[in-house]
């Protein structure tokens, strides 16, 4: 039955839709029979994002190459680096801009409207009329610099923005765009058209203020749950429609919205009696989760249970149980109190649970748990039923709430048949007032006078104006939003409300006028005044849940509050106890990206939004957080490059920083910062602003400390464009004291042979190397020659390893050629000393070779690991004598490691060997007092015969 309406319904459609101008699914560019002359006039905002405005026609200046090491941050334009995507009214659009179309049944044009009579209005809109009734399915285009084009028989194109024409003033927007988008390709993908069918079959007054109130639901929904995830500086429609998150998110919120709006009426006290679930997410630089709270009525007393999981460092997906609420039992304090009501006898703290005082199949009658013998000021509470089964787990997901979730589940996941979603409905049994905690100095809802967010006001009636301000500046009024600014005038019995907007830069018009009325509430002075609706759509900051609010005083200050009327329906969604058990089985920290580079949106042609995407594309539930932040400071950060070189930095606790590069403290002063988006920001030179490197995690892998980044690389060029680019990068954190030398397959030593215990072959040793070798990202570090001895002929530059474990040795090297090698010495101050003239170079696969210039050793060192600033090291030693005594072929000897660093050749003492003594006749000679493990000659002899 319920499959034949839905053929009858779109039977219907196409039908209508025909007679209306146009074809059916059939014939979607089939003339009209009739002629009919109608025509509308609209009043059109075109509020996109600055970037977007910019995006299809921008040049882009040459790049030049990033340093190895990046790091990030994230901030506002100026010098700022990820500016909140602002949205400019475009006030100098032309005629030819724009574009009016109709679609059918099938969500493809089948008619293009005339547009006449088009001007620019004082406001920086534009007004024409077009040849097309209020429609839903009338779509105006915009095109910011050329004609929009459509294909008759076409869907609608994606490279323009868009917006129905369903009321006289229309705002152009992208979070309009990108939601009419979602829903145009699922009516060209099913031919459904959801909770709009009945709109566009029958396109009355109330249907059509009820499309304006779906699309402003899934607006907000998308300007939550999308847009601080998104970028748009230097992108296009294109671009952002092809981003992953873009299609999840507001595919899921349209799927989800037809489905509770479609929802059969429910059972609320079964519902009730069963209990429900309500779910939600969060992310901040202090803490991040989610929350699970299920609300339970037995008949007699109401629970709330409230459970959550809390994201550490290595714990899956858990819920615990922290707080159970019980209606008749439970006692709470003021400390608990987070909003007020205004009574009778003033205003009364509330608190976040709430009772049931009755219940019935078709409504229940909640209010809040404060509220003791007040019910008056309740809540009659219904319910829609929907079915979950088979729908995608990670589109129920994408809500304002607990969008966080999804990125936990797979995408193929699906509910299965016992699965059901909720909406509820709820609506004041009376009118209320509601205004935030205003105790302990509180300012969230206090009144600030206009773009001076810290200067409140302390009176409603300095607050009134005998005439309007002729420019923003004088305007004596209290900041609403972002965008918006109020100003209250009385003038000749008349009370007009002005909404000025912020139209661009420093550019404030008034958009819009209202009215706004002075009343006493009890012995109470309040202003209400009801903001038009075209501010909600204009401003994504408007906080509100309704568009009544209302000015009040109270401890001193006037604060701005909001006014719930009678009967005014409010939503929210819930879960029943199946399909909250299906989310959270599905749930799992296993379902991320896996570990690794991601390239995606990495370019020489960075923007601060495109960095963003980059950031959200590769991302999985990671950012830099303040404890994240505080085990940071003075670790060793590493990055390997290409070529072996090592970059790394040490965060210190004043907030500067020291860069190594190959282990050299590079010395400028420098500084960071921890961004409240969650990312880092190194300032490579606090003095030039353009000069950073700011980095944003795309995940982690715990167990070896390994950092995958996505980095903003920008420097300042004096002779040229900023060079800003965006790059991948991995690198791992180590402890100060956290490298050890890999010790496995080492031949160990001797004392009384003063030879290793085990021989071992070159080939076992490169596989011992092998072994021991910690790399990422498909790079290891090597020996090379600019690390060792820097610019050929400049001694200086030259540098020796220094042995942790024998301190007195050293392998001091310089730029001197001797036919295929370089010089250097091999260097020991402790016993008698030696100072051996040796021959090195750096073979291709990284190991530093040397040999005595006499013939007696060679060794190879490789480095298996390095900190940053110290070197573990692999050594092969073969000594010549050892062919001899025992027995070695030419290519066996000692397997041996260490700790090494670099220290300047100039710091290596000279040394001149002493001669073993003579050891008189008759008396036995000095034991040796032994050789430091891991060397490789008997450096013990004792200079000097000890007294008897």
């Amino acid at each position: 039955m319920r499959a034949y309406i839905r053929i009858m319904a779109y039977a219907m459609l196409g039908a209508v839709l025909s007679a209306c101008g146009g074809g059916g699914s059939d014939d979607p560019v089939a003339a009209p029979t009739e002629v009919v002359e109608v025509s509308s006039r609209f009043s059109v905002t075109v509020d996109v994002p600055e970037g977007l405005a910019t995006a299809y026609r921008s040049s882009v200046p040459s790049s030049q190459s990033a340093s190895s090491f990046a790091f990030a941050s994230h901030k506002a334009l100026t010098l700022d680096i990820i500016p909140k995507a602002h949205a400019d009214i475009l006030s100098s659009l032309q005629e030819k801009n724009f574009k009016v179309v109709l679609i059918d049944g099938q969500g493809k044009v089948y008619r293009t409207a005339t547009i006449s009579n088009w001007q620019k209005t004082s406001n920086g809109g534009y007004q024409f009329d077009a040849d097309t009734l209020l429609r839903f399915n009338a779509v105006l285009l915009v095109d910011l610099f050329d004609e929009p084009e459509a294909i008759l028989g076409e869907p609608l194109p994606k490279s323009y923005y868009i917006a129905p024409l369903n009321s006289q003033d229309v705002v152009v927007s992208l979070n309009g765009t990108l939601a009419l988008q979602a829903i145009n390709k699922r009516i060209v993908d099913t031919g459904d058209w959801g909770v709009f069918t009945d709109i566009v079959l029958d396109p009355n007054a109330r249907k059509l203020r009820l499309a304006t109130t779906y699309m402003t639901q899934i607006n907000s929904e998308i300007e939550s749950a999308l847009r601080p995830q998104l970028g748009t500086l230097g992108m296009t429609l294109q671009n952002i429609l092809v981003l992953s998150k873009v299609r999840d998110i507001t595919d899921g919120i349209i799927d989800r919205t037809y489905s509770e709006q479609l929802g059969a009426e429910a059972d609320i006290e079964l519902i009730l009696n069963e209990g429900f679930w309500r779910i939600n997410s969060f992310e901040s630089i202090a803490e991040s989760g989610i929350n699970a709270n299920q609300f339970a009525f037995d008949g007699a007393e109401s629970r709330q249970t409230d459970t959550g999981w809390r994201k550490d460092a290595e714990t899956d997906i858990n819920f615990s149980t922290y707080f159970t609420y019980f209606s008749e039992s439970t006692r709470f304090s003021s400390d608990d109190i987070t909003k007020q009501v205004f009574t009778g006898s003033g205003w009364q703290g509330l608190f976040d649970y709430d009772k049931v005082v009755t219940a019935t199949r078709r409504s229940a009658l909640m209010t809040n748990s404060a509220l003791q013998g007040n019910e008056e000021l309740g809540r009659n509470v219904s319910a829609r039923v929907y079915p979950l089964a088979n729908k995608k787990i990670r589109y129920f997901l994408s809500s304002k709430d607990n969008h966080h979730i999804s990125k936990y589940i797979q995408e193929e996941a699906i509910f299965a048949d016992d699965a059901f979603g909720f909406y509820f409905t709820w609506q004041p049994q009376r009118e209320q007032y509601l205004l935030c905690d205003t105790r302990n100095n509180n300012t969230a809802c206090r009144a600030t006078k206009p773009l001076e967010t810290e200067v409140y006001h302390t009176s409603l009636e300095d607050m009134i104006n005998t005439q309007a301000a002729a420019i923003i500046s004088g305007v004596n009024g209290f900041q609403l939003s972002d965008k918006f600014v109020v100003e209250l005038v009385e003038q000749q019995g008349l009370f007009v409300a002005n909404y000025w907007f912020n139209v661009a830069g420093d550019n404030w018009e008034i958009m819009a006028e209202g009215t706004y009325a002075p009343v006493v509430i009890g012995s109470s002075e309040f202003i209400q005044f009801i903001v038009p609706d075209l501010i909600k759509q204009l401003d994504d900051s408007y906080r509100f849940s309704t568009n009544n609010l209302f000015l009040v005083e109270d401890r001193s200050f006037i604060n701005i509050g909001e006014t719930l009327l009678k009967f005014e329906p409010f939503h929210f969604a819930g879960v029943n106890n199946a399909a909250k058990s299906q989310i959270f089985a599905a749930a799992s920290r296993d379902n991320l990206p896996a570990f690794g580079r991601c390239s995606f949106g990495d370019t020489s042609t960075a923007t601060t939004d495109k960095f963003l995407n980059a950031i959200i594309e590769c991302g999985g539930d990671e950012r830099f957080t303040q404890s994240d932040i505080s085990s940071l400071i003075n670790q060793h950060l590493v990055q390997l490059t290409d070529n072996g070189d090592i970059d790394t930095v040490i965060l210190k606790p004043d907030n500067t920083w020291e860069y190594y590069f190959n282990s050299e403290l590079q010395h400028d002063d420098r500084t960071w910062e921890h961004t409240e988006e969650g990312y880092l920001r190194l300032n490579w030179d606090p003095a030039q602003e353009q000069d950073f490197d700011l980095m944003a995690i795309t995940s982690r892998d715990r167990n070896t400390d390994l950092f995958a980044y996505k980095v903003f690389f920008s420097r300042f060029d004096p002779f040229g464009p900023t060079s800003k680019q965006i790059v991948s990068a991995i690198n791992k954190e180590y402890s100060p004291v956290g490298l050890r030398a890999c010790e496995t397959d080492d031949s160990g030593w001797s004392i009384a042979t003063v030879a290793p215990v085990n021989k071992a072959s070159l080939t076992q040793y490169q596989n011992s190397v092998t072994s021991c070798l910690v790399g990422w990202d498909n790079k290891t570090v090597r020996f090379n020659e600019q690390t060792l001895i820097g610019e050929t002929g400049i001694a200086a530059d030259d540098k020796a390893l220094k042995f942790a474990r024998d301190s007195s040795r050293f392998l001091k090297l310089s730029d001197e050629f001797d036919g295929d090698f370089f010089r250097g010495k091999y260097i020991d101050t402790d016993g008698c000393g030696f100072n051996i003239d040796v021959l090195w170079r750096v073979e291709e696969d990284g190991t530093l070779f040397y040999k005595a210039v006499d013939g007696s050793l060679n060794e190879r060192l490789m480095i298996t690991e390095s900190d940053g600033l110290r070197f573990a090291i692999k050594g092969f030693n073969h000594q010549t004598r050892w062919q001899s005594t025992l027995g070695f072929g030419a290519d066996e000897g000692e397997t041996w490691s260490e700790i090494v660093t670099f220290i300047s050749a100039a710091d290596v003492p000279n040394v001149i060997p002493v001669p073993p003594p003579t050891v008189p006749e008759g008396q036995p000679a000095p034991p040796p007092p032994g050789v430091a493990q891991g060397t490789v000659l008997d450096d013990g002899l004792a200079c000097e015969y000890p007294s008897p």
